[in-house]
């Protein structure tokens, strides 16, 4: 007799030679799409976009799991303000607030912070009279300070609580002479245009001026730098503010229709001190503008605002950012091998002096550079190669004979 086995016999199922099925990775909200799309077009790096998604994430979980949509502005500021009372980083709350407020403003339309009636009015006069952007946020940002030292609206304050104020910049917290006086120049058109009062200042006490030069770059180093810069866009950008001497702002904000090729200028419009000029565009620079351009066709911005991959530029709203141009510079100094502290203002200060040791007249180049003053464009006389070289002769043979 054959003996039954006492183990049961099981169903065996056929192996499948199939691959298994994926396993579903977290859904991907749309709002959160939106958000790193807009971030993406307007030029953060990954990883500031990752950490303004954490701020909101972060957001997200102390209110129970409700979207943002569902959360008002409020509550979102009451977490900005709780992460500082949980002993969180100043980095984290920096990325949480920033991230949040590009979430409600830029992303859903709201508010973020309300904007005071008198803040409102300074902006609107600040506008009306044509001061440029960055001027504009530099001088609200000085009366806001201002407000926050003492504790409430500039309107009530003296005479002599504005001395002191400026004494505490000054003296207490030694920031330099240009700081101070732009606190003063925000604050004294607050009080002066948008509140209509008498201002008068005595015994401001002021740091002490700079009088450093700037520094230059040799043709061959600003050559070497630019050799180094990875991306064409960028690289076009930086080349034509060291080819056409403009400041940062100025090149990143160029059009297609600024070129102008047939006379060979370039248009720049609204620079600083909303004056507009003619600048000489050399005919070597414009292959590097065409195949820029050809990299994104963008009917606009010769330089737009491009997603992290390089994508998206035919559609972009906005020019490149300038704190991606001034990264891309900085790579590609310390690429290059140039020691020099440079920056890209530097390409500025070295097209004037190169104009100059060219035999270019200082009256064009203060011009071409959009100087209001020939007393600005004649500090670029101390940096040519040809006076200081004249100069350290004459020096040279009015010492001979001293050894």
């Amino acid at each position: 007799m054959h003996r039954k086995s006492s183990t049961p016999q099981a169903a065996v199922q056929p192996v499948s030679s199939a691959a298994p099925a994926p396993v579903p990775g977290p859904r991907v909200s749309p709002l959160r799409e939106r958000m790193l799309a807009l971030m993406a077009e307007r030029g953060f790096a990954e990883a500031t976009r990752e950490a303004y998604v954490r701020g909101v994430l972060g957001l997200v979980a102390r209110c129970g799991g409700r979207g943002p949509e569902a959360i008002t502005v409020d509550e979102a500021r009451a977490y900005v303000a709780w992460l500082k009372s949980s002993g969180a980083s100043a980095t984290a709350r920096s990325n949480a607030s920033a991230g949040l407020r590009f979430l409600y403003e830029s992303v859903l339309g709201r508010t973020w912070k309300p904007v005071s009636s008198l803040r409102q009015r300074m902006s609107d006069d600040l506008e009306m009279r044509g001061f440029a952007a960055k001027t504009r946020a530099s001088y609200l940002r000085s009366v806001s300070r201002l407000a926050k030292y003492f504790g409430r609206s500039p309107e009530t304050l003296s005479d002599e609580e504005i001395r002191r104020y400026f004494v505490h910049l000054a003296c207490e917290r030694k920031l330099s002479r240009s700081t101070v006086k732009i606190a003063l120049s925000g604050i004294k058109f607050l009080f002066t245009v948008t509140l209509r009062r008498d201002f008068t200042l005595t015994g401001v006490a002021y740091p002490k001026k700079s009088k450093a030069l700037p520094a230059v770059l040799s043709t061959d180093e600003a050559r070497a730098i630019l050799r180094n810069v990875e991306e064409t866009r960028h690289r076009a950008c930086l080349s034509l503010a060291y080819a056409c001497g403009l400041r940062l702002g100025e090149a990143c904000r160029v059009s297609v229709a600024d070129i102008d090729r047939a006379r060979g200028v370039i248009h720049v419009r609204q620079a600083k001190g909303a004056k507009d000029r003619y600048v000489p565009l050399p005919p070597s620079v414009l292959p590097l503008l065409e195949a820029c351009w050809l990299s994104h066709r963008n009917p606009v911005w010769l330089f737009p605002s491009v997603g992290r991959p390089g994508t998206g530029g035919r559609a972009a709203q906005s020019h490149v950012p300038l704190n991606t141009v001034q990264w891309a510079f900085r790579k590609a100094l310390a690429a290059s091998g140039v020691t020099k502290r440079a920056s890209v203002h530097t390409l500025r200060h070295s097209y004037a002096t190169h104009l100059l040791e060219g035999g270019v007249s200082l009256r064009l180049i203060q011009s071409w550079l959009g100087h209001s003053s020939p007393s600005v464009t004649a500090v670029y006389t101390h940096l040519t190669e040809q006076a200081t070289s004249a100069a350290a002769q004459q020096a040279g043979r009015l010492m001979a004979g001293l050894a």
